[in-house]
């Protein structure tokens, strides 16, 4: 990988450049301030596969930085490390917020390091949709993956909207809030039950006008509490906010009702077409906890999605027609295959029971 490394330390920049360079084969281009960084990202004709920054530098720090960098199409979706000291929550928040990708506090062992380059270098980014609509036998239909939500997904970053963090990123916020925090934390869901509809009802850019507005809804709403959200793909947003799970629905309602009224009137009669319905939230006390609440957040939602659809269906029945779902096993998997380098368990217990989950 071509990585450009970003620190006003002059003597950690060179233990980064020897260690990368010499184990891995990576080509490291150093700069010691952010001017410097901004500099060598607009004249080097070739692009980097990704950028390591400090926070704390004179002059523009990393998190400004990483926001001036993100506004250029070649980094929009570029590996943003950031390796810095500061460990306080708004720190962490801002950085995500600005675009980061992951995050290692100082100091570091740099096998840790290694791993979540491995992991950026082979990530494949993929959306996926959820079940559309049931099959003569009343069994719900995965849909394929198309272009539509992909092309959405990338639409709403482009937004720069406030709080709202790309999904892959934001699993390792979550992950990191996990690690840094013993306050209360929660994570839930929330799905345009009507997607599929507006979908097929609406051209593609009345849906782009219609989720983009709704997108702006919701930032207004995020920051009234103080939570993070990201745009999962099929319609969903996950969300991520300090305080009790069990109160988090409610509060979000209130704080979606408050935003609807400072939207511009066009913003809100396009919001307007979009119905919700939420999931079930869970609170966060540990990394191991982090990976399952965001699979139980996707798959409580979808579940009191398809049981808002599908009223005639018993309730004891929704288990058979998405829990042993196929698709809910291999996103359980994925979920596993994305943190298992990141998280380490000491005794052994990773990945915890409560997610090897038995097929049906």
């Amino acid at each position: 990988m071509k990585i450009l490394t970003v620190d006003d330390d002059d003597s950690f920049v060179e233990l980064i450049e020897r260690s990368l360079s010499a184990s891995d084969n990576h080509e490291i281009v150093t700069a010691l301030s952010g001017a410097e960084a901004m500099n060598i990202l607009r004249k080097d004709e070739t692009a980097f596969d990704c950028l390591l920054f400090d926070i704390q530098m004179p002059e523009l720090d990393g998190i400004s930085l990483c926001r001036h960098v993100r506004t250029d199409p070649r980094y929009a979706t570029t590996p943003v490390i950031m390796l810095t000291a500061m460990s306080q929550r708004h720190y962490l928040d801002n950085a995500f917020a600005a675009g980061a990708s992951d995050y290692l506090n100082k100091p570091f062992d740099f096998q840790d390091l290694r791993e979540k380059l491995r992991s950026w270098q082979r990530t494949d980014i993929a959306h996926y949709k959820p079940a559309g609509g049931v099959d003569a036998f009343g069994q719900p239909v995965a849909r394929t993956i198309t272009s539509s939500d992909i092309d959405l997904a990338a639409h709403l970053e482009s937004l720069d909207l406030p709080r709202l963090v790309e999904y892959l990123a934001f699993e390792n916020f979550v992950l990191k809030r996990a690690q840094q925090t013993s306050k209360r934390f929660c994570v839930g869901a929330l799905k345009i039950s009507n997607f599929e509809r507006l979908q097929d009802e609406l051209s593609g850019a009345e849906l782009i006008r219609v989720i983009s507005a709704y997108g702006r809804l919701l930032s207004v709403g995020m920051r009234k509490l103080d939570a993070m959200f990201s745009y999962r793909g099929r319609g969903i947003f996950l969300i991520a906010c300090p305080g009790f799970a069990r109160l988090l629905n409610a509060r979000l309602q209130r704080a979606l009702a408050q935003a609807a009224g400072q939207l511009d009137r066009a913003d809100a009669a396009a919001q307007a077409r979009v119905h919700h319905v939420l999931g079930v939230p869970f609170r966060v006390k540990t990394p191991d906890d982090a990976i399952f609440a965001l699979y139980e957040a996707v798959k409580s939602v979808e579940a009191l999605n398809i049981a808002k659809s599908l009223d005639k269906v018993p309730a004891r029945q929704l288990g058979n027609l998405y829990f042993n779902d196929e698709l809910a096993h291999l996103e359980a998997r994925g979920y596993r295959a994305l943190f298992k380098d990141d998280i380490r368990s000491s005794d052994g217990n990773w990945p915890p029971a409560k997610m090897l989950m038995p097929k049906g």
